[in-house]
């Protein structure tokens, strides 16, 4: 008998660093502290407009942080992250709303 791997931990504790007419910075929490599952190699970060049923737009990091760019001003946009490990993808346990500050 063998062990089925399990996906990786979701990120924790996702937090708002920065917030600009067109970008915003977040940060979280690593999961690579259980030993039950695989390491966790990446982050993807996925974001679209709040409240839109559209796709969401994904991007692949590698640190637990990101300045997400080229966003509209005076916006409010959802956010969550994703663990990834050789597995697969986490759950995206915790997400953030955020508003971009108007232009200029």
């Amino acid at each position: 008998m063998f062990a089925v791997p399990a996906l990786p931990q979701p990120p924790k504790n996702l937090v708002v660093l920065e917030v600009t007419f067109d970008s915003v910075r977040l940060a979280w929490n690593s999961t690579n502290s259980s030993t039950t599952t695989p390491p966790v190699k990446s982050y993807v970060v996925q974001y679209r407009h709040n409240g839109s049923s559209d796709d969401f737009v994904e991007i692949p990091v590698r640190k637990p942080e990101i300045l997400v760019g080229g966003l509209n001003a005076a916006t409010a946009y959802e956010f969550h992250v994703r663990a990834v490990s050789d597995v697969g993808q986490s759950l995206s346990a915790t997400h953030v709303v955020v508003i971009t500050n108007p232009a200029g």
